[in-house]
């Protein structure tokens, strides 16, 4: 299968139990204002470790401009990889792209690099894939991101079910299966939805480079400890939104080892 990298989450109070040789990483700009999180990821930085800045689009609840973007980058001082550009979920397709071309303009005398997330109507998935051929096609855009929230909103009508594991797995199929597929872009899939083993498949199948998430953290957080159930959760992801300044307790630290050595040795080798 191939070899990915993967992006450990973590709330700030257990970022020391990520894995030491973890070389890529995914931060969210709602949390670049926490001192201890940026110190934590300037010395990953500093180290020549790979860092995606996501635009924390889901935890806002609305897309940030790119001053808003710029703004948490130059107060904090991190110096990301690649940035994610403003994307607008359950828009019409052009909205992002639109977006994303300001954006590319915006970014091109800054030092990172740009990932674009198609999105689109929900439902529309030949608006979707008419982004996302634009933007794996673009020569300015370095990473295409695989939403967690535009693809299963794309293709849902197409496969009759809201299954995140399920849409992404029938759209990467998809892609490559009518040769639509850009192969030599970089694709980062955000997030996991159903769980870890979404992954196993799209090894498999080969277009996914990365992967990022906060569920082998957040779950183990909860004292949900990952099985070999379809996804790898066999009651489905938690409805408890991750809290990311949840305080540190000795008693959670188990479930969050046992989830992350089932990464390493189940889903990542």
């Amino acid at each position: 299968m191939k070899k990915i990298k993967y992006g450990y989450i973590s709330p700030i109070k257990y970022q020391h139990l990520i894995p030491q040789d973890a070389d890529f990483h995914l931060i969210l700009a709602h949390l670049l204002d926490n001192k201890e999180y940026v110190d934590f990821y300037k010395e990953k930085i500093k180290r020549g470790d790979t860092v995606i800045l996501d635009n924390s689009a889901f935890e806002f609840k609305r897309a940030l401009s790119a001053d808003e973007i710029f703004g948490f980058i130059e107060r904090s001082g991190i110096e990301p990889t690649y940035v994610v550009a403003p994307d607008y979920p359950y828009k019409d397709w052009k909205v992002t792209w639109d977006s994303t071309l300001a954006f590319i303009e915006e970014v091109k005398d800054k030092p990172y690099k740009v990932m674009a997330v198609p999105q689109s109507l929900e439902g529309d998935w030949t608006g979707w894939l008419r982004g996302y051929q634009l933007m794996a096609n673009h020569p300015d855009i370095a990473v295409i991101g695989m939403s967690i929230i535009g693809v299963p909103n794309a293709f849902c009508k197409v496969t009759g079910t809201d299954d995140i594991a399920f849409n992404r797995i029938y759209a990467t199929n998809y892609l490559l299966q009518t040769g639509l597929a850009n192969q030599e872009k970089w694709h980062h899939y955000l997030g996991l939805g159903g769980g870890p083993r979404e992954i196993l498949i799209q090894r498999q199948l080969g277009l996914m480079d990365s992967n990022d998430s906060s569920s082998p953290f957040w779950h183990g957080y909860l004292g949900i400890e990952f099985d070999n159930s379809l996804w790898g959760l066999k009651n489905g992801k938690s409805p408890i939104e991750v809290d990311f300044h949840a305080q540190y307790e000795m008693g959670r630290v188990g479930a969050m080892q046992m989830n992350i050595e089932y990464m390493e040795t189940k889903i990542l080798a």
